[in-house]
C-alpha cells in the first residue's frame, strides 16, 4: 500500500498540474497597415482575464483589465488606464452585473465619478473597444467546444450607451467570421481549440489585423512606444478631422468636414476601400459638405444647402452621393435620403498620397472638387447657378 504521505503528494501534484493546465495565456499584436498601433498580453483562467494591454493612438496609453466570471458569466471588470511612465491613473473603471443589469462607475482625472446603471440581461459580452481580441477569442472558444456552426450573443462595447450584438460563423476547420453591431467584420483564423492566431479586416471602421505571439516583453514596448512618441513619431489621431474652406468658386463659398485616413503600406482602392461597396468617403463620422449657392455638377443641380457626402468607388469611374443627412457615423448611411447621384472621373497620381485629401480648384464659374488618396483621383466639375 502506498503511504499516506505519497498519496498526498500525489494529489497535490495532480491538483497543481490541473490548475497549470486551466490556466493559459497569450499575445497579440495589432497592426494598422504598417502600423503597429497596439500590444497586449492576457492571462486566462475559468474564473478570471487578466489583460495586460499599450495602446499608441491618439497617444500612448497602459490599460489593465480584469474580468471574473461564474458560470461563464461576468460578474465583475475593473480597467485601470495610466500613461506607461506613470502611478497616477487617468481613469478607472469599476462594474458589477448581476443577472438582468450593470452598475458602472468611472472616474476621469480629478472629475467626480459618473455612475451608470443599464438593464443587462446575463452572459452579455463585455468588450472594450481598445481591447477586445481576448475576449473575442473567449467566444470563439465557445463556439468550438459547442459544435455549433455559429453563435450569436448580446454584447456591450464598455462605455456605451447602449448593448448590442455579436455573431460568429465557422467558415471552416480553421477559420472563424465575426461581426458586431457596429458592422465590423473580421476574418478569424483559429486553432483547434478556438484560440485566435490572426485576424485580418473585412469591412468596417475598425480595419486593423492581429496577428498572435507566444509572449511580449510589455515594458519594452511600453519604453519603445514613449521613445517614438517623445520624438514626434508618435501615431496621434489615426484620422483626424479636418475642415476645407472655398471662400470663392465661381462666386459659391463651400465648405467640407471629414475624417482623413492614411495608406500606411495598404492597397487603398479595391483593398481597404472596396470597389463597387458605399464608402464613408473619408473617416468615422460621415464627411459633411455645405454650399451657400446652387452647383450644377453636368446637370445634375445641387441647392444651396447642408449634405454629406458619400461615394461608390471603381476602377473605371466613381459615384458622387449627395445625402440629405448630417451629423451621422459614417456607417449609418440611409439611402432613402440620397438626394442626388453625380458621375466622377478617375485619373492617376504621379505622387502618392498618404493621407486622403478633400480639395477644390476654383475657377470663374465654379471649379473641380478632387478627391485625392494613394494615387488615385477622383474629379467632378460644377458650374454655380447665377
Amino acid at each position: 500500500m502506498m503511504p499516506v504521505r505519497s498519496v498526498l503528494a500525489s494529489l497535490i501534484a495532480l491538483f497543481v498540474a490541473g490548475a497549470a493546465a486551466a490556466k493559459e495565456g497569450g499575445s497579440f499584436v495589432v497592426s494598422l497597415g504598417r502600423d503597429t498601433t497596439s500590444v497586449e498580453s492576457y492571462v486566462r483562467t475559468d474564473v478570471r482575464l487578466d489583460v495586460d494591454q499599450i495602446g499608441r493612438a491618439p497617444r500612448v496609453l497602459r490599460r489593465h483589465f480584469i474580468y471574473d466570471f461564474a458560470g461563464g458569466a461576468i460578474t465583475h471588470l475593473s480597467m485601470v488606464v495610466a500613461p506607461p511612465l506613470s502611478t497616477k491613473p487617468t481613469q478607472t473603471i469599476d462594474a458589477t452585473f448581476t443577472a438582468d443589469s450593470m452598475i458602472m462607475k468611472t472616474h476621469s482625472g480629478d472629475a467626480p465619478v459618473q455612475e451608470k446603471h443599464m438593464a443587462m440581461p446575463a452572459g452579455t459580452v463585455v468588450v472594450a473597444s481598445s481591447s477586445p481580441w481576448a475576449m473575442y477569442e473567449g467566444q470563439t472558444m465557445n463556439l468550438v467546444r459547442s459544435k455549433a456552426d455559429s453563435l450569436r450573443t448580446t454584447m456591450y462595447f464598455l462605455g456605451a450607451g447602449n448593448t448590442d450584438w455579436l455573431s460568429l460563423h465557422k467558415a471552416g476547420r480553421d477559420s472563424v467570421y465575426l461581426m458586431n453591431g457596429h458592422l465590423d467584420q473580421y476574418h478569424l483564423r483559429v486553432d483547434r481549440d478556438g484560440r485566435i492566431l490572426g485576424v485580418l479586416p473585412v469591412a468596417g471602421t475598425a480595419k486593423v489585423s492581429v496577428q498572435r505571439v507566444e509572449s511580449l516583453a510589455m515594458d519594452d514596448f511600453a519604453a519603445s512606444f514613449v521613445a517614438l512618441e517623445q520624438q514626434g513619431a508618435g501615431l496621434g489621431v489615426l484620422s483626424p478631422r479636418d475642415t476645407v474652406r472655398v471662400e470663392s468658386a465661381g462666386g459659391a463659398e463651400l465648405w467640407f468636414d471629414y475624417g482623413r485616413p492614411a495608406k500606411r503600406g495598404r492597397a487603398v482602392f479595391g483593398g481597404i476601400v472596396p470597389f463597387g461597396e458605399l464608402w464613408r468617403t473619408g473617416a468615422n463620422a460621415a464627411t459633411q459638405f455645405k454650399t451657400d449657392r446652387a452647383l450644377d455638377f453636368g446637370g445634375t443641380v445641387v441647392p444651396a444647402g447642408f449634405y454629406t457626402l458619400w461615394t461608390i468607388p471603381s476602377a473605371s469611374g466613381w459615384k458622387l452621393i449627395v445625402n440629405g443627412e448630417t451629423g451621422q457615423w459614417g456607417t449609418e448611411h440611409k439611402a432613402v435620403k440620397d438626394l442626388y447621384t453625380i458621375n466622377m472621373a478617375v485619373s492617376a497620381l504621379p505622387p502618392t498620397v498618404e493621407r486622403f485629401t478633400i480639395s477644390v480648384e476654383p475657377n470663374a464659374q465654379g471649379g473641380v472638387l478632387n478627391l485625392d488618396w494613394d494615387t488615385t483621383r477622383a474629379s467632378a466639375a460644377f458650374t454655380v447657378r447665377q
